[in-house]
């Protein structure tokens, strides 16, 4: 099932990050970014009878998008694919108490995965996992150089 899933969603967009990128002043006015509140002032109250219905949300979440006009392209610039979001999740449930989500995603962001971080354990310990995430790519740390994340500590 999981793998007819993966072949049918291509990934996901977080409509609140897109929302706050392209309302910048709702932002600044520290304004409400609840669908039913964005609903209520962009496309009128009638908009706001039916949510909370999983179907409606989307619906609405989808006009929302045309009526403040997000491109296409910001869009699929600003998603997530279903592999990384898989991984995300699976690395942040191996990993609950030992590092912080924040690091889990970060791992996920620089492709490693629990096979990775194994092979790399299996092969030199902890100072093979350490160079792991401290490895440079683009003149930064792949996941972290601190020594307190390395160590699980975090």
């Amino acid at each position: 099932m999981m793998e007819q899933f993966k072949k049918t969603v291509v990934g996901f967009a977080d409509t609140l990050t897109i929302f706050k990128n392209f309302l910048t002043k709702r932002q600044e006015e520290k304004q409400s970014f609840k669908v039913e509140d964005l609903a209520r002032d962009f496309l009128g109250p009638e908009f706001t009878e039916e949510l909370h219905n999983a179907a409606q949300d989307i619906k609405i979440l989808s006009t929302l998008i045309d009526k403040i006009n997000v491109p296409n392209d910001k869009i699929i610039s600003m998603a997530k694919s279903t592999p990384f979001i898989l991984a995300d999740r699976a690395l942040k449930k191996y990993f609950k108490g030992a590092v912080t989500s924040v690091i889990a995603s970060k791992i996920a962001l620089g492709r490693i995965n629990l096979t990775t971080l194994k092979k790399a354990f299996q092969l030199g310990g902890y100072d093979s996992v350490k160079m792991l995430l401290a490895e440079n790519i683009n003149n930064k740390p792949r996941v972290t150089k601190n020594e307190k994340n390395n160590q699980g500590n975090c």
